[in-house]
């Protein structure tokens, strides 16, 4: 018996899954900028932005006249947990690195996912599509590395934008796999995985965490942990998880690709980390890269079941 393809190519052929992405973009492209203006210790702003959230998600299922399923809980389980430990990374990451730091690290997903974009989803990218996918991916690392002596970053920076890149596919590829396997309410999937994202940060957060550190946060600290939970957080990722029925692995990967140019031009002005002319270029690279890769069809294959 086979399965069919994935992806659903009747809706995927229209407009609204790629406008949909764009705001993903944006929303996702902010997130590494709005953290930093976080002064929290990161696992405690973590273990906030999951416990803030999570409430709000059951809130818009429940608003639906529905409830999560225990088999939507099962099914987010790894993701979730996953998603839950990359915010930790993030929030190292950009607490002892700049911005594109963490950025450069980000460019390497769309190869992991070509990588397993075959196997798990049935996608067969074509030549075309892989050498577009490496420029994409070079132009990006060439935006980041194009800052210079603006790219500052400890050992342990590195090492944490690193381990957020794989927490983060992992979550990417675990997702994509169970919207193109069973129909998920996009809301019901991100409630069930704020949850367990939740459910992974409370351990650390206790062994580690100074729950004092509470008594610092300001005004301030509520208000970009509020936008970077409901904007990056609820937004964002509800968008996306719906996005995951229509738009191919290995085109969704490198679409977004583009947040890590908004999120270096949003680093300007908010954090002072200037934008060079290599890195202008460079971006020009990844914007002609995705352009060819939404413009070039991806092969599917029926998988036997």
């Amino acid at each position: 018996m086979t399965t069919s393809p994935a992806v659903d190519q009747t809706e995927g052929t229209t407009a609204l899954p790629y406008l949909a992405l764009a705001t993903v973009v944006f929303a996702w492209g902010s997130g590494p900028v709005v953290t930093k203006l976080i002064t929290v210790p990161a696992i405690l702003g973590v273990l906030l932005r999951y416990g803030v959230t999570v409430p709000v998600l059951f809130a818009m299922v429940h608003l639906q006249g529905a409830q999560v399923s225990r088999q939507t809980l099962r099914r987010a389980a790894l993701p979730g947990l996953s998603f839950g430990i990359n915010l930790i990374f993030v929030f190292r990451a950009v607490q002892e690195a700049t911005v594109a730091v963490l950025a450069v690290a980000t460019t390497l997903q769309p190869a992991l996912i070509l990588l397993v974009a075959g196997p798990m989803f049935g996608e067969r990218p074509t030549r075309r599509l892989v050498g577009w996918t490496l420029v994409g991916v070079g132009g990006a690392a060439g935006v980041v590395l194009g800052a210079g002596s603006e790219l500052r970053a400890s050992g342990l920076g590195v090492m944490f934008a690193l381990l957020a890149v794989v927490t983060f596919t992992a979550y990417f590829v675990l997702t994509r796999l169970a919207r193109s396997t069973t129909a998920v309410d996009p809301v019901q999937w991100m409630a069930a995985i704020n949850l367990w994202a939740l459910i992974a940060v409370i351990p650390p957060t206790l062994f580690l965490a100074d729950l004092g550190d509470l008594d610092q946060m300001s005004g301030r600290d509520w208000f970009w942990l509020a936008v970077l939970a409901y904007g990056t957080g609820v937004f964002g990722h509800v968008v996306m998880s719906w996005v995951h029925g229509y738009v191919e692995a290995s085109r969704s990967s490198l679409t977004l690709l583009t947040m890590n140019l908004w999120a270096v031009l949003l680093a300007w002005p908010v954090h002072d980390e200037p934008v060079t002319l290599v890195q202008g270029l460079a971006g020009l690279v990844v914007l002609g890269a995705v352009g060819a890769v939404l413009r070039t069809p991806v092969r599917t294959v029926h998988r036997m079941g």
